[in-house]
């Protein structure tokens, strides 16, 4: 897999006679939900020294619940008709006018 769109065809391969018209967007949108607050339980674990400590099963397990988030996303998107890519394109976009925003330099 080397692009969004290709890992966005291969992740949206769930036959749709699987999940009715309502569960094409509540399951992305509770699993985000879900797999968000994992994560907030997991890096909680992880700070309580202090800093951020990851054992290597931590480390497992939050890839494991990113790699479930970016699925979710990867339905919603599908079930909006938004390709990833653009979402990617939009997100560096973001990130590029916000630190400009920020750099003394550059505003």
């Amino acid at each position: 897999m080397r692009t969004f769109e290709e890992y966005q065809s291969a992740a949206t391969r769930t036959p749709l006679s699987l999940r009715n018209n309502r569960d094409r967007v509540n399951l992305p949108v509770l699993g985000l939900q879900e797999e968000a607050g994992k994560v907030g339980s997991l890096l909680a674990s992880a700070f309580a020294s202090g800093k951020l400590a990851l054992t290597q099963d931590q480390t497992i397990e939050l890839k494991d619940r990113l790699s479930d988030m970016l699925w979710h996303i990867t339905l919603l998107c599908g079930e909006t008709g938004i390709a990833m890519q653009d979402v990617a394109e939009h997100s560096l976009a973001q990130l590029q006018a916000r630190t400009k925003a920020l750099d003394p330099d550059q505003r």
